[in-house]
């Protein structure tokens, strides 16, 4: 048996004290592991698909400084909506844990009033769902925007260092015409 020297209790709290504080500064702050403050930048296009039923149009933009988040508001047929400029491509740039708001407008080419709803987003890679930040409007509420007016939400995307990109992030949400039906019972297997 070999002597080794021994070491009074408290030294190894001090010891594992220290340990903890450096893992902690280590991963303080949500930048990717050796990128500095403000890391590289991130790209997110925000994509849409419309059923050719729902003539509509949509762009996403600036926000106006008193929208909220979530907030939604509707303009009747030749009354301008208050949205800022519109964001080129539909993409958003913006840096790792900082989210990037942003209003979604849609545009109603119909002659009567639509309702509708927006299926749950579908991102590409699907690797990056695991650090997404959204504050979105695929919430399982109906919509709706007058004939010939137009309709805007405030939402907020983001990315953590989680998602370990190599290149920019595709969110794709599907609007649909219509009204939200729950499925049945039966539907979801149950008895009639």
């Amino acid at each position: 048996m070999t002597d080794l020297p021994l070491v009074p209790q408290r030294s190894w709290l001090v010891v594992a004290a220290v340990l903890l504080a450096v893992i902690l500064v280590g991963c303080a702050g949500d930048e990717r592991p050796g990128t500095a403050t403000g890391g590289r930048p991130v790209e997110i296009h925000v994509r849409w698909e419309i059923d050719d039923a729902f003539p509509a149009s949509i762009t996403i933009h600036e926000p106006p400084a008193d929208q909220e988040l979530y907030e939604v508001r509707t303009y009747g047929a030749g009354e301008p909506a208050v949205v800022g400029a519109e964001i080129p491509g539909g993409v958003l740039h913006t840096d790792y844990s900082e989210p990037r708001r942003f209003v979604a407008r849609l545009e109603n080419h119909a002659d009567e009033a639509v309702r509708f709803w927006v299926a749950p987003h579908l991102p590409m890679p699907h690797v990056s769902e695991q650090g997404l930040m959204m504050f979105c409007l695929c919430t399982g509420e109906v919509y709706e925007v007058p004939a010939g007016g137009t309709w805007t939400r405030v939402m907020e995307f983001g990315v953590t260092r989680r998602a370990e990109l190599e290149g920019p992030i595709a969110l794709t949400h599907v609007i649909v015409r219509g009204e939200m039906v729950m499925p049945t019972p039966v539907a979801l297997g149950g008895q009639p």
